[in-house]
């Protein structure tokens, strides 16, 4: 069997190209030239160069394309100047590569499965603390959520010419990440940033989350589901659902810490957001917190159900976030990252 992987030099997309190895797949990866490889070192991939901003493909990514069983479409960004930068890289690159897989010679093998990893901010938060489920009235509350849903769509308009699995992760962590390694760095300095709930009666705010290699199983499982009807969207998560205090407290206790925690209202999260977009306008830069992400920051349920993957594809995931936080901690140990 053979994948082409876009977004492969990313946290997720090295952690499925592991995962793809390992069940015997080749795998054609994606790649710019600029692209950085360290997340990819000692893995078995194809290098295939080319990306999704042109209209009309490389040949080497043609061709890719063409002897291709799968597709598993990772590549995107989290962070932009503005919302036309989400759009762009998230919804109009899913375009084009809808397209190009669509365009595909009659002469090629039927495409098994195109999977597109996308976001539980496409569907947005939950109203309340019952998890989300597929079913749910999307409401992005984002310029990343909204291009995220608007990839989903560009791509469910290919639905009937080759079949379709969407992923909805929510918060990711594991070896490799960046952005959960903030919130590390923050505990490893002593310091635990609580942000207090707007709505939720016991004042705490909830998060699904997913160790990396659950994920990439579960990605793979909605690839090679037998019978499984196109256009089919999955929330995948981690067992139970977790306060932002416990996740940090589990961060310190792996860590051997004993943080400060320091409360902060919401009014100075929000004059922070606004602070630091005007300030990233100034000097053309993206903070990871500005004015869009506040959308997400603010709401109190980050969580959803993984019922229908667990019922249709077999998803069961297998780490724990005490188990996965603290062998990701010891990953950033080892390399020197704490």
């Amino acid at each position: 069997m053979r994948a082409f992987v876009t977004g492969a030099s990313g946290f997720i997309g090295s952690t499925l190209i592991e995962e793809l190895g390992l069940l015997g797949f080749e795998v054609d990866a994606l790649l710019r030239p600029s692209s950085p490889l360290r997340n990819l070192d000692g893995l078995k991939y194809r290098r295939v160069e080319g990306d999704l901003s042109s209209e009309t493909p490389t040949p080497a990514v043609r061709e890719a394309l063409e002897r291709a069983d799968y597709v598993f479409h990772l590549a995107g960004v989290t962070v932009a100047r503005n919302a036309a930068g989400f759009d762009e890289n998230n919804a109009r690159a899913t375009a084009r590569l809808a397209r190009w897989v669509s365009e595909r010679p009659v002469s090629s093998a039927p495409l098994k499965r195109f999977v597109y990893v996308s976001s539980l901010a496409a569907a947005g938060p939950a109203p309340s603390s019952v998890p989300l489920a597929e079913s749910a009235t999307v409401q992005p509350v984002s310029a990343y959520g909204k291009s995220k849903l608007e990839g989903e769509r560009e791509l469910l308009a290919y639905r009937e010419r080759f079949p379709i699995s969407i992923v909805r992760p929510p918060l990711v962590y594991g070896p490799k990440d960046r952005a959960v390694f903030l919130l590390i760095q923050t505990v490893a300095r002593n310091v635990m940033p609580l942000i207090s709930a707007s709505s939720a009666p016991d004042g705490r705010k909830l998060y699904s989350v997913i160790h990396s290699r659950d994920l990439c199983r579960g990605i793979v499982q909605c690839a090679l589901a037998p019978d499984l009807a196109s256009g089919e969207v999955f929330h995948l998560a981690g067992e139970g659902v977790h306060s932002y205090e416990e996740i940090l407290s589990v961060i310190a206790e792996h860590l051997g810490a004993q943080p400060l925690r320091l409360r902060i209202p919401r009014f100075a999260v929000i004059a922070a957001a606004a602070l630091l977009t005007g300030v990233g306008r100034v000097l053309g830069r993206n903070f990871t917190l500005n004015w869009d992400k506040l959308g997400e920051v603010l709401p109190d349920y980050w969580i959803c159900s993984s019922d229908k993957a667990r019922r249709l594809v077999g998803f069961q995931p297998e780490i724990a976030l005490q188990e996965g936080m603290g062998e990701t901690i010891a990953w950033y140990r080892q390399r020197k990252w704490l």
